[in-house]
């Protein structure tokens, strides 16, 4: 963990090293903009926060049980720093251990996946949608994201329906529970209630573009509000290539890509990628006291049944 927190910490500054020898005017004004307009920027805070009120608000329909919001607002805000924070989606799996000292361990896992499934097909949504508005063009940047999710989606479609062979079966046993558990809380999950997690899924990637939004404005970029929501989903999308640790330079590569092809500097563009990840990675490890106190509660928890903990 330490030495993963070093490399982050470590790749952020060489990044703003980079962006302020690029665009080191750009920047004093943008901090000069963030220092005059404090109300602009507590406001982008706000609504990045709101975001994972909707995704919360989006993952409970998927569970199937009576979770507080709260809490699973909680659950989102610990996994949030542990995906920046530790290796791979650590995130995720926590979620899902947490989850499952509440409720079936299958279920957990299922809602989940589901959770994740629902709010790329949010963001490839709402991603089209301001990409028509902005006036673009050039779809065919929008084929991989769409491939792989509907590579996600398909992948579930064939979870919920593969069984295997009883000679595999009697041999990987431990498989085939997870499979069955898994297969058994996907047919719990109703149409409506994917329905709503997606209406629900859509407002989240809207408010995240907040901080992009104050930052452009900061750096004079002249972005129009469907610019400012394409290109905070574009970076997402691409950032979401496990290739360095917190996604350092495939957020910024995917966001200065899409910038440069709504007109701007490559200077500004990459200051504005660079300063925009780095408030969400300090964000994120604001959330660590999130992390820790959900962690405790999970410990603190105690065994659960024996049929609600095994697959």
């Amino acid at each position: 963990m330490k030495r993963r927190l070093a490399l982050v910490f470590g790749g952020l500054g060489l990044l703003l090293a980079l962006a302020f020898a690029l665009a080191g005017v750009d920047l004093r004004g943008a901090w000069e903009y963030a220092a005059d307009h404090p109300v602009e920027v507590a406001l982008a805070a706000a609504a990045y926060t709101a975001a994972f009120v909707f995704r919360a608000a989006s993952w409970r329909p998927l569970i199937g049980a009576p979770i507080q919001l709260p809490k699973l607002f909680n659950l989102l805000m610990g996994a949030l720093f542990l995906n920046h924070a530790a290796p791979a989606k650590a995130g995720d799996l926590a979620r899902m251990y947490a989850l499952s000292r509440r409720i079936p361990a299958g279920r957990a896992v299922a809602s989940v996946v589901l959770s994740r499934i629902v709010d790329l097909v949010g963001l490839l949504a709402v991603l089209a949608g301001a990409w028509a508005l902005a006036g673009a063009g050039g779809w065919g940047r929008l084929l991989l994201p769409a491939l792989v999710v509907a590579g996600a989606v398909g992948g579930l479609f064939l979870l919920s329906r593969l069984r295997l062979p009883d000679f595999l079966g009697a041999r990987f046993g431990a498989v085939e529970r997870i499979l069955s558990r898994a297969r058994e809380a996907l047919g719990e999950t109703s149409r409506s209630a994917l329905l709503w997690a997606f209406v629900l899924a859509v407002p989240a990637w809207v408010l995240e573009a907040g901080i992009l939004y104050v930052v452009g404005r900061g750096l004079g970029l002249g972005l129009s509000p469907a610019e400012v929501v394409a290109a905070t989903c574009f970076a997402v999308l691409v950032a979401a290539v496990p290739l360095a640790p917190g996604a350092l330079g495939t957020y910024e590569a995917g966001m200065v890509a899409i910038l440069l092809a709504f007109g701007v500097s490559a200077e500004p563009a990459f200051a504005a990628a660079v300063v925009t990840h780095a408030m969400k990675f300090l964000y994120a490890f604001a959330a660590a006291p999130f992390a820790f106190g959900e962690g405790l509660a999970a410990l603190e928890k105690g065994k659960v049944r024996p049929d609600e903990a095994r697959f």
